[in-house]
């Protein structure tokens, strides 16, 4: 029987740790939303972002299509490892010149 408690026990707290790491990427940003919030939600999150794609007018007119290089995040969206320089990658797609 008290090998049972300690396995459920063991269950639980993997359950919980990952319930707690699902929560914690939530609040970094991901594709599909504008360019301009998601750069701007980064670095007040403590990032230097690199913006790659071709920026053919405002980042607000910008899509983001994939965000590359985040670090664990605490359930207020600020990075864990906010001392160590670390740099987001954003993926953007914008529209084209000649629409």
């Amino acid at each position: 029987m008290q090998k049972f408690a300690i396995g459920t026990a063991i269950t639980a707290l993997f359950a919980a740790g990952a319930i707690g790491l699902a929560g914690t990427t939530a609040a970094a940003p991901t594709g599909g939303s504008n360019a301009a919030d998601t750069v701007k939600a980064l670095r007040d999150m403590g990032y230097t972002v690199q913006i790659n794609g071709s920026l053919t007018g405002s980042l607000d007119e910008c899509t983001v299509t994939d965000v590359h290089g985040l670090s664990n995040t605490d359930a207020a969206g600020q990075r864990v490892d906010a001392g160590q320089f670390a740099t987001a990658y954003v993926d953007i797609s914008c529209p084209s010149l000649n629409d």
